[in-house]
């Protein structure tokens, strides 16, 4: 029962992270900002060091344990798991940086370099460190290691996430920024996805079920602020227009694949950078029609993104 339990919530967790990751690459594809490139690595590393901590450690517990592996061995390689996915993670902390100076496009301010730096060495010395003192002292496999590993990067993804908080406010204050109040609840939602994770992920120790669950809503919490910023990503940001439209190019392509006149229309709408809603309010049909138009004018020329699309008007 408790295997076909985490069976499913499994295929709930890799469906999050294919979800989040595929919207995150439209994203870039469709806007190509610095914001969204930033986000994406963001996912892509958080979901690494979520399937590979996680799962990963999960998965060596259950074929050693088959295996009539000794106890001890277990939790020594299960423990240690997540601390050989710290990379990840750490790249995911410096892509949250980014993200929030690429709100403003300001460069990200060099002492980050160093702390970053300064924070994977520190990483590296602790790690050796407790290794050194743990096999010294005969304590290599402690009952409380895997709650001091949860404690430490709960404490180090904090001062990350502060500072992510605060970089955007006091962004949003001095620069100009469109979307600003968009940009905010969206910053506010990722602080929040960060506290829900932290504060369920001690309880996680406490049996199967609540692991189980708390697995999920891990997996799970970075849906909210991505869902968000797709539906008002319009109201903050550019769509990629096309710089330098070849108009023999574009009747050759209109030809070739039988492209009809209204879909000619929001192709030439699409290439002057227009949100799909600016161009339902100029050409006075539904936002629903504009997809559906979208939609099979990909099909067609066999692409699946305006930044293709703009790339095959360009010539």
């Amino acid at each position: 029962m408790i295997s076909l339990i985490f069976i499913i919530i499994f295929i709930f967790c890799l469906a999050f992270a294919i979800a989040c990751i595929l919207v995150g690459h439209q994203f870039i594809t469709t806007y190509n900002s610095d914001f969204h490139k930033n986000y994406f690595y963001y996912q892509v590393s958080f979901y690494a060091f979520a399937i590979y901590g996680i799962w990963g450690q999960i998965l060596v517990r259950t074929m050693l344990s088959s295996l009539d592996t000794g106890v001890k061995v277990v939790e020594t390689v299960a423990n240690f798991l997540p601390v050989l996915g710290l990379p990840f993670l750490f790249i995911s902390w410096i892509m949250l940086i980014n993200m929030a100076y690429s709100m403003s496009e300001v460069p990200v301010k060099p002492v980050w370099r160093y702390i970053n730096s300064g924070l994977l060495l520190v990483l590296f010395i602790g790690g050796y460190v407790a290794y050194t003192f743990s096999k010294s002292s005969g304590n290599f496999i402690d009952t409380h290691l895997k709650y001091v590993e949860v404690g430490a990067l709960i404490g180090i993804d904090l001062v990350y996430y502060c500072a992510f908080i605060t970089i955007v406010y006091r962004q949003i204050k001095k620069y100009n920024i469109p979307g600003k109040r968009y940009l905010w609840r969206f910053s506010v939602l990722v602080m929040l996805a960060f506290l829900v994770r932290s504060v369920l992920l001690p309880f996680s120790f406490i049996n199967f079920w609540i692991l189980a669950l708390v697995i999920l809503i891990y997996f799970g919490s970075n849906f909210i602020p991505l869902f968000y910023l797709r539906i008002n990503s319009d109201q903050i940001f550019k769509p990629v227009r096309a710089e330098h439209t070849n108009d023999e190019v574009m009747k050759y392509l209109f030809k070739k694949y039988r492209i009809t006149k209204r879909e000619r229309e929001i192709v030439m709408q699409i290439c002057l950078g227009k949100t799909n809603q600016q161009i339902a309010d100029e050409l006075f049909i539904s936002l629903q029609t504009v997809k559906d138009h979208t939609h099979r004018i990909y099909s067609k020329i066999g692409i699946n993104s305006r930044m293709q699309l703009v790339q095959k008007v360009n010539g």
